[in-house]
């Protein structure tokens, strides 16, 4: 039996229902298998899992922002670390023009295989938030679970004040540091405009808090 791989990584195919919209996403297969938790633990050294072939709960928010909250069509969008690009993908779904960044080659990977699957077009760039070296400004500005640390705070700030459009709006998802005003801080520095509310979302048979920063230029 031939198992389809994608970049390495035994891969299938999910379909997620948001709403307005079913979307096809490739995902690791036994992504368990690549998470040594006990290893994690003992050495501080020990190698990263793929943390962005998780299907976080912020994504999942932020892919239904993109389906059932916003026009789409003709916007330019684009999602900071993508991961597998479940939001940015269902923006480009509904008619936007989409880039998706990421710092893992392997995850634009599985992003664009899940375009292709899906029939959209996007636009894939191997880059860190923290340099990113995008040019131009966009209508729509994603991050979902992006902003977990300090220095990805002050950088995701950075990049939403240099090239979100006049008029635009992002929406930043985090469900792991939802306490930390750090994020929210640094965007008001850049005298951005900031609206923050809490959405419940499904992970892994569980249900999580998620806060949804909206931020406008």
């Amino acid at each position: 039996m031939n198992v389809l791989r994608i970049a390495g990584f035994p891969a299938r195919r999910v379909v997620l229902d948001l709403g307005t919209l079913h979307q096809q996403l490739y995902v690791v297969d036994g992504l368990e298998d690549y998470v040594d938790t006990d290893a994690l633990l003992r050495d501080p050294d020990a190698p990263e899992p793929p943390y962005w072939a998780h299907l976080w709960p912020g994504a999942r928010c932020l892919a239904r922002v993109m389906t059932t909250r916003t026009e789409c069509n003709g916007r330019r969008v684009v999602e900071i670390g993508c991961g597998l690009g479940l939001a940015g993908l269902a923006a480009a779904m509904r008619g936007a023009t989409v880039t998706l960044l990421d710092t893992a080659h392997d995850a634009l990977r599985f992003a664009q295989a899940s375009a292709d699957l899906n029939r959209c077009r996007v636009a894939t760039v191997r880059t860190d938030v923290r340099h990113a070296g995008v040019r131009g400004r966009f209508d729509y500005c994603l991050a979902a679970d992006v902003t977990y640390d300090p220095v990805l705070q002050l950088a995701l700030a950075d990049f939403l004040a240099a090239h979100l459009a006049s008029g635009g709006r992002a929406w930043c998802a985090e469900s792991v540091r939802t306490f930390d005003p750090g994020f929210r801080h640094a965007c008001e520095r850049h005298g951005l405009q900031v609206r923050q509310h809490e959405e419940r979302e499904s992970d892994d048979g569980r249900e999580v808090s998620v806060r949804i920063t909206e931020v406008s230029a």
